[in-house]
């Protein structure tokens, strides 16, 4: 009889095809579905992490305050995201990141404890773990690109071209706070950006 897999990691299965459906399989059993309110945190900051998991629906947003106690957003998580701050984790140290749900989510959640020795037995999941590293890597990598831009024109217009689904999912106050701008240099660009196209961006 054919198993039918449960539809969260049929999605990540197509994401990530290198993990067989046996080693899903066993990740499956090892997590536990949660339901995170909008406003409410997967991750507290100053708070160790200890778990890590897959979004299966909603929207997450990683975000630090700075100096003035003003709130600054590194990058967001989608549907079939991974949610994880590991440097809190390896270091076991507070987490200088809040990771927020910017509307009710649904979570695959697992205890990183748990998952660790997975990666010396299943080379499939080690692979995969690196990828989702290197993610979060060129992720970052980007976002101070887009911060090195000098205008909040060239920024919006670089998530315009390259993250639509940012522009499409997420508030123009929570975009000005990722591209470390106000919301009225935001509405700006958007405005120059449609009067220069003809078209709105969302």
């Amino acid at each position: 009889m054919k198993y039918d897999a449960s539809p969260w990691y049929q999605r990540m299965m197509k994401k990530y095809p290198i993990v067989t459906e046996q080693e899903w399989k066993l990740l499956d059993s090892m997590t536990k579905v949660k339901v995170i309110k909008k406003g409410d945190s997967f991750l507290q900051f100053g708070k160790v992490a200890r778990y890590a998991a897959f979004v299966l629906s909603g929207q997450f947003k990683f975000s630090i305050l700075d100096e003035e106690g003003k709130e600054k957003i590194l990058k967001f998580g989608f549907a079939d995201d991974f949610l994880a701050n590991c440097e809190s984790y390896y270091n076991n140290a507070p987490s200088n990141v809040s990771i927020i749900a910017l509307e009710d989510a649904v979570i695959r959640r697992i205890n990183i404890k748990q998952l660790q020795p997975l990666y010396d037995l299943y080379l499939n999941l080690s692979r995969v773990n690196l990828q989702i590293y290197q993610e979060a890597l060129e992720q970052q990598s980007e976002h101070e690109y887009i911060l090195s831009m000098k205008s909040p024109v060239r920024r919006y217009r670089f998530l315009l071209d390259r993250r639509p689904a940012i522009i499409q999912k997420i508030s123009l106050t929570n975009i000005a706070r990722y591209l470390y701008v106000s919301r009225e240099a935001v509405s700006r660009a958007r405005l120059y950006l449609f009067n220069q196209s003809g078209k709105l961006s969302d």
